[in-house]
């Protein structure tokens, strides 16, 4: 064999063995999300009947995260219950706030599962209040969905089911959140760098075949517009800060059992109570003001008005999607 021979020989092999890691690296996604799709399914089925009017929000809470990890999943991120103008990131505080689900409260679910950092999210929304103005906004956001998903396909522009989305919702009588919507869904980070927009007037991205999306679909009886509310109940951790001084040893604790055990996915500040008995408030304050946690703040719509929400994850395929939740 010449050299030349040889050395094409060897190229062909490392070809073939990057090849064979990629095939597996992509067997071992499609096994992960498919196993997350299916425990995130169950879980719904499985807390759907418990949402009762009298029940505590932290049961509830709770108990959704429970199921997850006995039915083999992890948590992606703290379960959130949104009542109400809450639309998004509440979960239950470090010391339980006595939130109790009541007659008139309009629910929304969302929920995240993870395997081996292969990540579902998908939510959904019960309503307990009469008043007819909210007969139709569950199924508006289920409607607005299901048209979105139909249109998935590679080299499709988000903007296009943002578009559609829009007119669904607003054909409803309701009004999209113009700051909230879907996401591109990537190992270990939740809100990947494509967006899914609620609108037809905002920018979109490219589906390509093998992404995974969250189509999240939210309408609202107000102008479709949230704030930042003064509290957050789930951090993150900031990957881009770097070595900064840490007066507490609590902080540097938390962060070590952070760092191991959450990597970039979200947590609740009560999940850590479970591990320290002092110091959670005190560590995540400092860590917060040294940049080395970023809060997720509770997102609300003005008082007075109801959100509601409707998620399910997609694969994006060859010919069109996979859904997965």
């Amino acid at each position: 064999m010449t050299e030349n021979q040889k050395s094409n020989s060897e190229t062909q092999e490392k070809k073939s063995k990057e090849e064979l890691e990629k095939e597996e690296e992509e067997r071992i996604k499609l096994e992960s999300l498919r196993k997350a799709g299916k425990i995130a399914k169950e879980v719904k089925e499985y807390i759907k009947p418990r949402i009762k009017v009298g029940t505590s929000v932290l049961d509830i809470v709770s108990i959704t995260e429970a199921k997850i990890e006995e039915l083999g999943g992890l948590c992606a991120f703290p379960v959130n219950l949104c009542v109400n103008n809450i639309a998004a990131h509440y979960t239950s505080p470090l010391k339980d706030d006595g939130l109790m689900i009541s007659e008139d409260d309009l629910v929304k679910i969302d929920l995240g599962v993870h395997i081996e950092g292969y990540i579902v999210d998908s939510a959904f929304s019960v309503n307990f209040n009469e008043d007819e103005s909210l007969e139709n906004i569950i199924q508006s956001t289920e409607v607005a969905l299901d048209a979105a998903k139909m249109m998935v396909k590679p080299k499709v522009n988000t903007r296009d089911l943002g578009k559609k989305i829009e007119d669904i919702v607003r054909g409803f009588n309701y009004n999209p959140i113009k700051e909230l919507g879907g996401h591109q869904i990537e190992r270990w980070t939740v809100h990947g760098k494509k967006q899914l927009p609620e609108l037809g007037s905002q920018g979109g991205d490219i589906m390509e075949e093998g992404e995974v999306f969250g189509i999240e679909i939210f309408a609202s009886t107000g102008e479709g517009s949230i704030h930042n509310t003064p509290y957050s109940h789930i951090y993150e951790l900031n990957p881009y800060a770097g070595r900064v001084p840490l007066r507490r040893k609590a902080s540097k604790q938390l962060l070590g059992f952070v760092n191991k055990n959450y990597k970039t996915l979200p947590f609740a500040e009560r999940w850590l109570a479970k591990e320290f008995r002092m110091g959670v408030a005190f560590g995540i304050h400092e860590l917060v003001q040294q940049g080395k946690l970023q809060a997720h703040f509770v997102l609300a719509e003005k008082k007075g008005v109801f959100v509601a929400q409707s998620e399910e994850t997609i694969l994006v395929t060859e010919e069109g999607y996979e859904q997965l939740t």
